[in-house]
């Protein structure tokens, strides 16, 4: 049971093909951005964890988990400008791509969050805390509609569900900050003894 749960979590994107079901998620602004937008980077982190090291990206270009890390970063600063979400429901392929760089997003956070240090994911996760409590204060504090898709007391809502998830992420980077170090990350962390002459 255990084994099938990632591929389960993984499928979650094709209820996406369901039209009724994507335009309930995509109808008001607090599902588009909180409950779709998560549910794709889950399925992603779940077809990382089930396709295991196949889905991980080489070590020499992620370094320290910051190729994949800036990706997610990335992704999640470009959907919270209000306009991409107005495009999104405009364009078929645009709705697409944004599918697309969430499931990605998932699977590279799975793959290079273990690789980077505390003060890497620290920096990462952080900053990701950052832009949803700013973008969250945004939607709150603005005086007209941000999406033209979305009514004015939705995008309040919203923006309250966005600081929830910036102090979640918050608190993960806390956590990550406060674990201690396994005795196998220690031994990773100190330098090569010097060959002897």
């Amino acid at each position: 049971m255990r084994r099938r749960l990632p591929w389960a979590l993984a499928a979650l994107p094709m209820l996406l093909w369901i039209a009724p079901l994507r335009h309930l998620l995509e109808s008001r602004m607090l599902p588009h951005m909180l409950i779709e937008l998560p549910l794709l980077f889950v399925a992603g982190w779940a077809l990382a964890r089930a396709l295991g090291p196949r889905a991980r990206l080489p070590v020499v270009i992620d370094a320290h988990g910051l190729l994949g890390l800036t990706w997610v970063s990335a992704v999640s600063a470009l959907w919270m400008i209000p306009s991409m979400l107005d495009l999104s429901l405009l364009d078929i392929r645009l709705q697409w791509a944004k599918y697309l760089a969430w499931l990605l997003a998932g699977v590279a956070a799975r793959g290079s969050l273990p690789r980077a240090g505390a003060v890497v994911g620290v920096f990462f996760l952080g900053n990701i805390a950052w832009m949803l409590a700013t973008a969250g204060l945004l939607f709150q504090e603005a005086p007209q509609r941000l999406c033209v898709s979305y009514l004015l007391d939705e995008q309040i809502v919203t923006g309250q569900g966005l600081i929830f998830f910036a102090v979640l992420i918050g608190a993960l980077a806390v956590r990550r900050l406060l674990r201690p170090i396994s005795p196998a990350n220690a031994c990773r962390a100190l330098p090569a003894p010097a060959s002897a002459e």
